[in-house]
């Protein structure tokens, strides 16, 4: 089995951020927009670490 794209990865742990989200709007106590931005800057951070990290261990493995 081919691992998935780090792309699609990153889009489901989006999805979950905005189920999050909407869980949490049913409750007691809601995310405030500047929360629910931070954790998707999060998510995006994450990703862009791993991309970094996977590029240079390219760079190791071609040398």
């Amino acid at each position: 089995m081919e691992p998935r794209p780090l792309a699609d990865l990153e889009q489901d742990a989006l999805a979950r951020v905005e189920e999050e989200w909407a869980r949490r709007a049913r409750g007691v106590k809601p995310w405030t927009t500047t929360e629910y931005v931070e954790r998707c800057a999060r998510v995006h951070a994450h990703y862009e670490q791993r991309r970094a990290w996977l590029r240079l261990h390219q760079q190791e493995t071609a040398s």
